[in-house]
């Protein structure tokens, strides 16, 4: 029997390969969709049993869900039907003892019954219509993954949303609908949509249930650290949440030490670093062993002890100039590491 490895031995001894090669492994992997029943997504439940801790392998659900913004600005718009539109929303998840087995349940009730258990949820969110790009011959509407965690707090809970695009956010001040090939309709909002969106389905689970939900759009409970797609022209936004998951599972208890050539470095954890509003900081930690150049952002941080905002931006700088090395180093490990034997004998797919 094949000894199991975690990500890191395969970022330190992963094969090297192409871009294009990577992003052929991605697509194998069904990492860069929306589909639910997929290979990445078991793998995902047999990363919590194999590699969380053990209080993060009892006390997290791991929950999928697709949200059409279409669907849901126009209710905005219309300044009706927002609370149908949250009730008809669905999420899957997959449970293993020996087999998979499939869930589908409705979202809201789901939610509300962890809540009661005063689980951890942790939601993998697929958006098929995040933004418009034009083609040659017409506009389409572009998909994004994202992630949103509901943490248990004295006699409440705390939300946590994450996009992939960090502080950029906050420049989507607006949504377009796609009218035909050549013509679009923008609305003009008072937030970010991403703000927009968390806010009214917090509002929706705090009239359903009797614990409260903290959200108000802040960067305590919203990432607006560095953009970890600026160097991404290949559109693999889908890896994030995966490697949030992971991590998340391996560090939200636990704090890392990181042995770089001046020393080590202690990373608090991801409880401490969250309740006291820097999501940033933890967030952007899940991504420094990936920068091809993270021994100098992580002197740029502890040397030099530059601010969060200021790191933030060195941060965003190196992940841009290193482009398709950084996507490589991302999605190559990843894939190895989900691929190997004992989860692939596990899934069979």
């Amino acid at each position: 029997m094949m000894t199991h490895k975690q990500l890191e031995h395969y970022l330190q001894h992963g094969k090297k390969s192409t871009i294009s090669e990577s992003l052929k492994r991605l697509t194998s992997a069904g990492t860069n969709s929306l589909a639910h029943n997929s290979y990445a997504h078991k793998a995902a439940v047999l990363i919590q049993q194999s590699d969380f801790t053990k209080k993060m392998k009892d006390d997290v659900s791991l929950l999928y869900f697709s949200a059409d913004l279409v669907d849901f600005m126009h209710c905005v718009e219309r300044r009706e039907g927002l609370n149908d539109y949250f009730a008809s929303l669905t999420t899957s998840r997959y449970t293993y003892e020996n087999k998979f087995e499939f869930h589908e349940e409705m979202m809201i009730e789901n939610i509300l019954y962890l809540m009661e258990h005063r689980k951890i949820i942790f939601f993998q969110m697929g958006v098929p219509d995040y933004l418009t790009s034009e083609t040659t011959k017409k506009k389409v509407y572009d998909a994004h993954a994202l992630c949103i965690i509901m943490i248990p707090r004295e006699g409440s809970y705390d939300c946590f949303y994450i996009n992939s695009h960090g502080h950029t956010i906050d420049t989507q001040d607006y949504y377009e609908f796609i009218m035909s090939k050549k013509r679009s309709r923008k609305i003009k909002l008072s937030e970010p949509v991403d703000v927009v969106f968390m806010k009214a389905l917090v509002a929706h689970i705090n009239n359903k249930s009797d614990i409260k939900v903290n959200y108000d759009g802040t960067s305590k409970y919203t990432y607006r650290g560095a953009n970890l797609q600026a160097g991404d022209n290949h559109g693999v936004c889908f890896i994030y949440p995966l490697i949030i998951w992971y991590n998340f599972g391996k560090f939200y208890t636990k704090s890392q030490v990181l042995e770089t050539e001046f020393g080590k470095i202690d990373v608090p954890t991801g409880k401490s670093l969250m309740k006291s509003g820097k999501l940033n900081h933890f967030i952007e930690s899940m991504f420094w062993q990936f920068c091809p150049k993270h021994f100098e952002i992580l002197h740029h941080q502890y040397n030099l002890n530059a601010s969060q905002q200021k790191f933030s931006e060195f941060m965003e700088r190196s992940i841009a100039q290193d482009t398709y090395r950084f996507i490589k180093m991302l999605i190559g490990p990843y894939i190895s590491y989900i691929q190997q034997s004992g989860f692939k004998q596990k899934i069979k797919y």
